[in-house]
This record gives C-alpha cells, structure tokens and sequence, in this order.
C-alpha cells in the first residue's frame, strides 16, 4: 500500500489520514503525471528557503520555478522518476507533469512530508 495517493480524476492526493487537491499538467502542453508507483529516496524533500529542517536551494523560491502556495511558502519533493515532483502550485496554474498541490497554505503537507523523509516514500497515481 503506498503512503499517498494521487487520483487524477478526483484530482486528489490522499496520505495519512489527510487529503489536498491538486493539478497536474497544462491542457494541451504538458501531460498530467503518468500512472504508476514511484517511489521518492530518503532526502527527496527541499524546501525553498533555510530553517525548515531539510536542505534548501533558494531555485524553488525564485522564477521560473515558484513552486510557493499562496502563503509563499516553497518546497519540491522528487518522487524519484526525472524531474517529476510534488509542489505547491499557487503561482500559475498548472505543471509541467508533477503534482501541484493547490491549497492556499501547503504547510501540512510539507510537515507530513518531512516526518516520513527518512525512508523511502512511495506515492501511487492512478
């Protein structure tokens, strides 16, 4: 059983008892994030700006990235296949095939995120 789920017609992304909505894809450029299992390595989680408890690289908090919800808050997790990930996506609406996650503030699932960084996460999309 994987520890998230993200359900592409729900445009859900479930794990632990919690659930945020997300985007993948920009229609008619970019595919949504194909099927499949992936798993992300220990240490897949960055987070755009010192003192968050993870390595940061100041990429995720700068264009063209801009990976920030609406709080501003930045942070990527590789989930182990390219350059696919998961992210807020509060700036332009849309991705380039990772996860968005859509919520104004992402802070829970970041939190979520980082307690299960020290293992293997596994994040099934269907």
């Amino acid at each position: 059983m994987a520890d998230f789920v993200y359900d592409k017609t729900k445009k859900t992304f479930v794990g632990h008892g919690q659930n945020w909505k997300v985007r993948s894809g920009i229609p008619g450029s970019y595919s949504p994030t194909p099927n499949g299992l992936y798993t992300a390595p220990k240490g897949s989680l960055m987070a755009g700006a010192p003192g968050y408890g993870v390595p940061h690289d100041p990429k995720y908090a700068k264009a063209p990235y801009s990976y920030r919800d609406k709080k501003g808050f930045s942070w990527f997790f590789w989930i182990g296949s390219g350059k696919l990930g998961i992210h807020p996506d509060g700036n332009v609406p849309g991705t380039k095939g990772c996860i968005g996650i859509v919520e104004d503030d992402t802070k829970s699932l970041f939190d979520k995120l980082k307690q299960l960084n020290s293992g293997p996460v596994t994040i099934q999309v269907k």
